[in-house]
C-alpha cells in the first residue's frame, strides 16, 4: 500500500516509533543489560531475551531482566533497592554503548529522506528515555529528519497512552486525518487507535514475540519503502 492510499487527506505528519521500527537497537541494549547483570552477580541474558523485553521503556526493561521473565505486558516484580541500583548501572553502561552496535533497518534512510524532501513533517514518538533517544538518532545520522522527538519520560504518560501522539499533533498543528503513526508493536497500535490516527505496522521489530498482525494495524509492510 502506498502512503497516499492510507489517508483520505494529504499526509502532513508522520510519527515513528524508534527501537524496532527505525533502528535495530537491541545489540546495544543487550550488551548494557548483560554488563548490568554482571555488576549484580547475576547471569547474563543475551540478545534473544532482550528482544522480548524491549518496548515499554528502560525501567520495564531492567525489571524484566532482573526477574528474567517477560511477565506479559507488565515488568517483573523486583526489590525496589535492587531495581534502583540496577537502573543506575544500566544507564551507566547504556550511555557508553548506545549507537555503537545499532543499525538502521533496510529502507529507513531512503524513506526518511524522501518524506523530508516531500515537505512532510516527521517526529519520533518512543518509550525510550529522552536523553538516549537524542543520542541514538545522532549516532544513526537521522536526527536532522525530525523536528521533534518525544521520549518515554518527556510527558506524564507514554505509549500505549495517546498523550505522546496527541502532544506531537498539537505541536505541529496536524489533525488526526492528516497524521500517520508507524511502529512495530502493539503499544504503537494501541496508542494510535486511542489517538484516532491510522497506523502502519512493521513485522521485523520488537513485539514481545507476537506477530504485529495480531495487533490489527491498518496495514503491514515489510519495508518502509513499500509506502513510497
Amino acid at each position: 500500500m502506498k502512503l497516499f492510499e492510507l489517508l483520505d487527506s494529504p499526509v502532513q505528519l508522520i510519527m515513528y516509533d524508534l527501537d524496532g521500527t527505525l533502528v535495530d537497537s537491541v545489540p546495544d541494549l543487550a550488551i548494557a543489560l548483560d554488563k548490568m547483570l554482571t555488576d549484580l552477580n547475576l547471569p547474563s541474558a543475551g540478545d534473544e531475551k532482550a528482544r522480548l523485553w524491549v518496548g515499554n521503556g528502560i525501567p520495564s526493561l531492567v525489571k524484566r531482566a532482573l526477574a528474567d521473565d517477560m511477565m506479559g505486558d507488565q515488568p517483573g516484580i523486583v526489590d525496589e533497592a535492587t531495581f534502583t541500583n540496577a537502573l543506575e548501572r544500566f544507564k551507566h553502561h547504556y550511555a557508553i554503548e548506545v549507537g555503537q552496535h545499532s543499525s538502521l533497518y533496510p529502507g529507513v534512510f531512503t524513506f526518511l529522506s524522501q518524506i523530508h524532501k516531500a515537505g512532510i513533517k516527521q517526529s519520533v514518538v518512543t518509550n525510550k528515555s529522552e536523553i538516549f533517544t537524542e543520542s541514538l538518532l545522532k549516532h544513526m545520522g537521522i536526527d536532522h529528519f525530525f523536528e521533534l522527538s518525544v521520549g518515554g519520560d518527556s510527558l506524564d504518560e507514554k505509549k500505549p497512552h495517546p498523550m505522546p501522539l496527541q502532544h506531537t499533533m498539537k505541536h505541529f498543528g496536524s489533525s488526526t486525518e492528516n497524521t500517520l503513526m508507524i511502529g512495530d508493536s502493539k503499544n504503537d497500535v494501541k496508542a494510535a487507535r486511542a489517538a484516532d490516527v491510522k497506523v502502519v505496522g512493521l513485522p521485523y521489530g520488537y513485539n514481545h514475540g507476537e506477530p504485529i498482525e495480531s495487533a490489527h494495524p491498518d496495514c503491514v509492510v515489510e519495508s518502509l519503502t513499500e509506502l513510497l
